[in-house]
């Protein structure tokens, strides 16, 4: 270790030069020239080693900060580089190995400080810019609002502004030079430097430096460098997207950034992916059908850059969650709550989040053939019999575009075309399995054997008849195209025999006779009844049903809080606390946010009187206690461990007092769903559209999606007063049911009315017949009546009378 001996800060081949990084005096070891007899032979090059090694070290020491301020002046950042040389320290591979550049480390502040340069006027900003971008040292050290202090996972000490006032007002050529120095890192990044990079906070953060690279925003031109030093830097965030740390630790600091800067990263990532598939297509003289897309994704590297940059996406999207979780707070929303009150309003955006919506890519869901090709490549992972998995693991090249692995990019109604796709080709799957047995046993074939599954029930036993025979088929029928025929009626179910049996269903099931759920008046939700003396069997029947649904898409009026269907996707991942409470008990919450919120420790418990870790309710006429902890019932709530008894009395809630009713209820839920992509695909808020359907009802939108036949078009008198009486004379409750009677359900699917297949035929002409429907194909069949008068008066007779089924 000759040379590394020799740099130590007193040696006279060293020049001190000293340089005041947040009050830390660093020693900088300069370098002077060996003289002639050191340069001669191997000697020299393991001098010359044995320096780039000692300021790859001493360049990591200053990054991490790792010296002590305790020996400062003494022990200074050089002398810890030293002794860690000393003792064998492996020298970090993604700094250069050239003296750290702390002279320019101080203009660069300077220059975004100052504008130096602006205009592109003169060298020292020009240097500086390729400088930055061309060396890592510089971009963890670099425009720090507390010069010398490290990264760290709460804090990346940066700010944005900082790059966009260094590089304010620079000419293009400035721009394109650092964009190539920038190219060239990224490179030496990912050929020698990736794991101390992702493994460390305080070089990740030149991952910040350079998505802020104001170039990178003009990614436009396919020929461009910029473009290509763009796909290069998506490159670097796709592999650190693979290490949970990195990933987590860049979506917190994305979310400590302001709103407007999130949604600009939100919308250049969304400008690369919708001119690189448009591009793609426009390239290959392809369209957007199956056939075009799997060309693409053989014909180029297309997948690969759209999935890099839907993990960065993801990066955004993590953060922007964050800043969901922290705007539905129950803290956040008192605050704000509190500041209405004096007639303040929040600082800044607190409490704002980006909307889903935002994170949805047009050209994506656009693009039918896209869908289907990444659907289709998953699917046949599952058939190959392999582990759903989208790890970069080199063994198998990946030609899907990510969308799977990543759904927050398509919108609800993109997702329920593939679930539906899904579904469909799994029902088909089991109609062919059965109907090659049909052959086999020539015609003679057990029920299990159907191509359907057919439920017959009578509407006076409804849940019985539907509990005898679900328990009959089995979990692997539920994949069949469900059938249901009721009990002396005619009709033939195409759809909407099965609407109205799931339904009768749900009404029964939340019949307060059977006593299965308990109303939240509050909130007017159900929740499971803790003290139920119901079955199991009942509780799996109505979790079977919302999968059947599902699978046969079939819109339920079913009313949960939204921790139900946490609950149901997230299963023990879900965390449910005192902000879900709020949301469906909201008295309740309110009085336990009074005890959080308590200032004093000596007037606790007259305030709040003496409180135990227990809970009591009322069982059939009857108080029972439940102990939140072992011993409860002797363990006092004090000031102290007032948050502790919080938390454990949300959790009795959601968890402990519906155990076993939940737990049936999610077994048939997951006999449906369970090995679906369903869960990959849907959010909880969107597993509630998806049932439930949406309560807003835009029946201008169902106007203009109309077709008409047998005689009828938009400008026919009857269909005219038909929409004049929906649009200015039924009430909101009229339209409810009138929807009801044409569809068979009182809520618009997924997408809105705009997307229902909705029809209005001529029924004739003018009698005093009532209007009918087909409601298994949304079919509206109308007389040519003489008035509009009597039309009305024929309509709201039908709407009020729209129950069973016959043979017309």
């Amino acid at each position: 270790w000759p040379l590394v001996q020799a740099l130590h800060p007193c040696s006279p081949l060293i020049q001190q030069e000293h340089c005041h990084l947040g009050g830390r005096c660093l020693a900088r070891p300069l370098v002077m020239a060996l003289p002639p007899d050191a340069q001669q032979g191997g000697a020299s090059e393991a001098r010359g080693d044995a320096h780039r090694r000692f300021q790859r070290i001493y360049a990591e020491v200053l990054v991490e900060g790792s010296w002590s301020d305790e020996f400062a002046p003494r022990y200074t950042a050089a002398g810890e580089a030293i002794r860690l040389a000393k003792a064998g320290k492996n020298a970090p591979r993604c700094f250069s190995g050239k003296p750290p550049r702390l002279e320019d480390l101080a203009a660069i502040d300077a220059a975004a400080g100052r504008e130096i340069g602006r205009g592109g006027q003169g060298g020292e900003l020009h240097d500086l810019a390729s400088a930055l971008y061309g060396d890592m040292f510089l971009l963890c050290m670099s425009l720090k609002p507390r010069p010398g202090l490290p990264a760290t996972v709460e804090d990346p000490n940066f700010m944005h502004s900082s790059v966009e006032q260094f590089f304010s007002g620079v000419a293009p050529k400035v721009l394109d030079e650092s964009l190539v120095a920038l190219g060239g890192l990224v490179d030496d990044i990912l050929d020698h430097g990736f794991d101390e990079l992702a493994h460390s906070m305080a070089k990740l953060r030149s991952v910040l430096l350079m998505l802020a690279h104001p170039g990178l925003a003009d990614a436009v031109d396919p020929a461009s460098d910029s473009l290509e030093v763009l796909r290069k830097v998506l490159t670097l965030v796709g592999r650190l997207h693979a290490v949970p740390d990195a990933r987590d630790a860049l979506a917190r600091w994305f979310a400590l950034e302001p709103l407007d800067l999130l949604e600009r990263r939100v919308g250049q990532v969304q400008q690369f992916l919708t001119l690189s598939l448009l591009c793609a297509q426009a390239e290959v003289g392809s369209d957007s059908s199956l056939e075009g897309i799997m060309e693409i994704a053989k014909s180029g590297d297309l997948a690969r850059h759209m999935r890099n940059a839907l993990r960065l996406l993801d990066i955004y999207c993590r953060a922007n969650e964050r800043r969901i979780s922290h705007g539905v707070d129950w803290r956040t929303r008192r605050e704000a709550q509190l500041l209405r009150q004096r007639g303040e309003l929040p600082p800044g955006d607190t409490g704002r989040s980006l909307s889903p919506t935002q994170f949805h890519n047009d050209a994506i869901n656009e693009c039918e053939g896209l869908l289907k090709h990444d659907l289709k490549e998953v699917l046949e992972q599952q058939f190959m019999g392999r582990r759903l998995s989208f790890a970069e693991d080199g063994q198998r090249r990946r030609q899907d575009f990510g969308v799977v692995e990543f759904p927050f990019v398509l919108a609800p109604v993109s997702k329920v075309r593939m679930l539906g796709i899904e579904s469909l080709l799994m029902q088909r799957e089991e109609v062919r399995h059965a109907m090659a047995w049909q052959m086999i046993l020539r015609g003679r074939m057990p029920v299990s054997m159907q191509p359907f599954l057919v439920l017959k029930v009578r509407r006076t036993a409804v849940i019985e008849d539907a509990l005898r025979q679900l328990a009959k088929h089995g979990s692997q029928q539920f994949k069949k195209p469900l059938k249901v025929v009721f009990d002396g009626e005619e009709g033939v179910d195409e759809g909407g025999v099965q609407k109205e049996f799931f339904q009768l269903l749900i009404e029964e099931l939340y019949n307060e006779d059977f006593g299965m759920f308990e109303r939240v008046e509050e909130s007017r939700n159900f929740w499971f009844n803790k003290v139920s003396f119901e079955a199991n069997l009942q509780f799996e029947l109505f979790g079977t049903v919302l999968g059947l649904a599902i699978y046969n898409q079939v819109i339920l009026d079913v009313k949960f809080p939204m921790a139900v269907y946490k609950k149901l996707m997230l299963g023990d991942d879900a965390e449910l606390n005192l902000s879900d409470l709020l949301d469906f008990q909201p008295s309740l919450a309110q009085g336990l946010i009074a005890l959080l919120e308590h200032q004093t420790a000596s007037t606790f418990e007259e305030v709040f009187g003496p409180l135990y870790f227990i809970v009591e309710y009322e069982c059939y006429g009857s108080m029972v206690q439940a102990e939140l902890k072992e011993n409860g019932k002797d363990i006092q709530v004090t000031y102290e461990n007032r948050e502790d008894y919080v938390q454990r009395y949300c959790d009795w809630i959601f968890n402990g007092a519906v155990e076993r009713q939940f737990g049936a209820f999610k077994k048939g839920f997951d006999t449906c769903i369970g090995d679906t992509l369903f869960r990959r695909l849907f959010r909880p808020d969107e597993l509630e559209l998806v049932i439930c359907g949406s309560p807003q009802l835009d029946f201008t939108s169902l106007e203009k999606a109309t077709t008409y036949q047998d005689g009828y078009n938009k400008n026919s008198v009857v269909v005219r007063w038909f929409w004049e009486i929906v649009h200015e004379e039924l009430g909101e409750e009229e339209r409810r049911s009138l929807l009801q009677f044409c569809t068979g359900s009182d809520r618009a699917p997924v997408g809105g009315l705009g997307r229902l297949p909705f029809i209005v035929s001529r029924a004739g002409p003018d009698s005093d017949q009532l209007p009918s429907v087909h409601t298994c194909f949304n079919h509206l069949l109308l007389p040519e009546y003489a008035s509009k008068e009597k039309l009305e008066g024929r309509l709201r007779v039908a709407i009020q009378h729209c129950t069973g089924f016959g043979l017309i």
